[in-house]
Parts: structure tokens; C-alpha cells; sequence
């Protein structure tokens, strides 16, 4: 649990860090099309930045599974008990598990919300700090915010729900992209194999 923490706990971080931009972005006057740019902007440089890293670690993943099957090999070979890094050796869905980690603050927040106002019939602000983290996708319910009174500027309690959508993203960004991470290495040992192959002949 402690390596699926670690994975996550990056793009959660991102994230406040790119909720700070939002929130910069919001207090923007009048000009709607323009906080409409730049906060897809700031999406769009957040998933490359949290696809970039995903990448770079189904690709570590990968090069560990392959350490991992040449320990196998001289386990059975020799019988010796040796160790193997098996949380952090390659799995396909483990991409989309770290996007969906790093989205477990707002559903926690969000649950609690749901709890809350269920219970009482009343506000209680957690709907809010789960539009607070996932301010970067909250933010299209807010572009007006700015422009807003005093009694448009209440938040209806359903329209914080709408930061779920940051789920799906992240867990496919995060998941594609660890995928296609370790592609890579299987695409270069297909390579090394097949001009092995040319070399030495089907023997190797």
C-alpha cells in the first residue's frame, strides 16, 4: 500500500499546485474566453506533466519485471530464496490505480459532503474544499464567479460534484500512459531479440 501511496501522492500535489493557478485564473473580470483558455491550459499542462511521469514509470516498471523473472530463473535454477521488488514490477491497471489514488482527498471530502448534508439538510463547507483540490476542473462551474453578487455567489451543494470528472481523466491519462511506457521497453527488447536473432540465428 505504502508504493501505491507513493505513486499517487505526486499528481495530488500537482494538483493543489494547479488549483492555485485556477484560483489566479477565476478572479480574472469579464473576460470569460479567456478563463476558459487558460484553464484548459492549465489541464492540458497538468495531464502532460502527470502522463510524462507515468511514462518514465511503466517504463521502470517494466525493466523491474524483467529483473524480477531473471531472479525467478535462478530461484528455480538454484533453489536460493532471493528477493524480488513485486509491488513495483509491471501490471497494466497499475497506471489507472495511481490516477485514481491521487483523486482519494476529494472523494473523501466529496463522501463526506454527501454525509453531511444528507444528515442535516445543511452546508457544511467539505463540498467546498473538494472543489478547492480539484479546482482545476471545478472551475468551469465557477467562470462567473467573479462577476457574481452575494446571492449568486452561493454554490448550490449537487454543483461540487461536478470535480468527479477529474476521476476518469486522471485515471486515464495516468493509465494510458503507464501502458504505453512499458510498450516502449517491450518494443526495444523486441528489437535487441530480433537482431539477436539475425546474428546468432533461432537458437538465442
Amino acid at each position: 500500500m505504502k508504493y501505491y501511496l507513493k505513486q499517487g501522492i505526486f499528481p495530488f500535489v500537482y494538483q493543489l499546485f494547479m488549483a492555485m493557478i485556477a484560483f489566479g485564473i477565476l478572479v480574472i473580470k469579464d473576460l470569460v474566453w479567456l478563463k476558459v483558455l487558460l484553464a484548459v491550459l492549465n489541464i492540458a499542462f497538468y495531464l502532460f506533466i502527470v502522463a510524462s511521469v507515468a511514462y518514465k514509470d511503466g517504463q521502470e516498471a517494466l525493466k523491474v519485471q524483467m529483473a524480477n523473472d531473471l531472479e525467478r530463473r535462478e530461484i528455480i535454477r538454484t533453489g536460493e530464496d532471493r528477493p524480488l521488488k513485486l509491488h513495483e514490477e509491471y501490471k497494466p491497471w497499475k497506471g489507472f490505480v495511481f490516477g485514481l489514488i491521487s483523486c482519494v482527498p476529494m472523494l473523501l471530502f466529496l463522501i463526506l459532503h454527501t454525509i453531511v448534508y444528507n444528515a442535516t439538510g445543511s452546508y457544511s463547507g467539505l463540498g467546498a474544499i473538494a472543489g478547492i483540490i480539484g479546482m482545476m476542473f471545478f472551475i468551469f462551474f465557477r467562470l462567473d464567479a467573479s462577476n457574481a453578487t452575494d446571492e449568486t455567489a452561493v454554490v448550490p451543494w449537487y454543483t461540487y460534484y461536478g470535480v468527479l470528472v477529474a476521476v476518469p481523466i486522471l485515471m486515464l491519462t495516468m493509465g494510458i500512459a503507464y501502458i504505453m511506457g512499458a510498450k516502449k521497453i517491450m518494443r526495444q527488447q523486441e528489437m535487441i531479440r530480433e537482431k539477436q536473432r539475425q546474428i546468432y540465428g533461432d537458437n538465442v
